[in-house]
């Protein structure tokens, strides 16, 4: 059994921005970079979880790891799950496919708040970024997330909360990356979702709404998501900027 393995769903299908894993980055199609960055994190297998065979075919011409998928899961999360079925790990770590330019700092800060929350019996963690811009707060494809004072996360939302009703309040951005244990993975594959993820579409809610605790640190800001194909021109203006090919 590995200690850790990084899963980077990677499906075909987008309402926003079809076939997204394949879209040229400066040259590179986005699967690619993610792969890369993953790979920069030590002591992390990695691999990429896709459902189609455009995807598999470019991940197989660059070496790149991979297992097919089925294409009828709601979640990369579900999609996480059937490749731990496959794959044993004591940590799965799941990466969206659409951040090609995420730290792998980032990622070695959530396998490790998870395992230093173990001894607590916290089997799931993620990951924030401290402040939220006046774009995210206007946003609700961004994601906030309000923590507790011992380092687990209080509740999620796509409305900028918490709200400055007395006092001026800190909102913090949730980086949809996540590490969690298989025991907590294959609960979550076998629970329906709850009332307040099917509103809010955030799968981790899954957790906080049966009582269970996610553990959360704050990570680098820095990375672009790509929901649609203006964020390409994003990502490669920030590519340039920081020297990187």
């Amino acid at each position: 059994m590995i200690p850790a393995l990084a899963v980077i769903p990677a499906r075909w299908a987008s309402t926003r921005f079809p076939g997204k894993a394949l879209a040229s980055i400066a040259g590179r199609p986005m699967v690619e970079r993610v792969w890369n960055r993953v790979r920069q994190v030590p002591d992390i297998a990695a691999v990429v979880a896709t459902d189609d065979e455009r995807i598999a075919d470019a991940c197989r011409a660059r070496g790149i790891d991979f297992e097919m998928t089925s294409t009828k899961h709601a979640t990369g999360t579900d999609r996480l799950s059937e490749v731990a079925s496959r794959r044993a790990a004591e940590i799965y770590v799941n990466v969206q496919g659409d951040e090609p330019l995420i730290e792998p700092s980032s990622i070695a800060a959530v396998v490790d708040c998870l395992r230093a929350g173990r001894p607590r019996g916290i089997e799931v963690s993620t990951g924030y970024i401290v402040g939220a811009t006046p774009e995210q707060e206007a946003s609700t494809s961004c994601v906030h997330l309000v923590p507790t004072l011992d380092g687990c996360v209080l509740t999620f939302s796509r409305l900028p909360i918490p709200l400055s009703f007395v006092e001026p309040a800190r909102r913090n951005v949730h980086v949809g990356l996540f590490a969690m244990t298989g025991p907590a993975l294959r609960r979550f594959a076998a629970w329906e979702r709850g009332p307040v993820e099917r509103a809010e579409s955030i799968e981790l809610l899954r957790f906080l709404e049966r009582g269970e605790r996610i553990a959360c640190v704050p990570v680098e800001p820095g990375s672009i998501g790509v929901d649609n194909p203006e964020d390409v021109a994003k990502v490669e203006a920030e590519l340039k900027r920081r020297g990187l090919p």
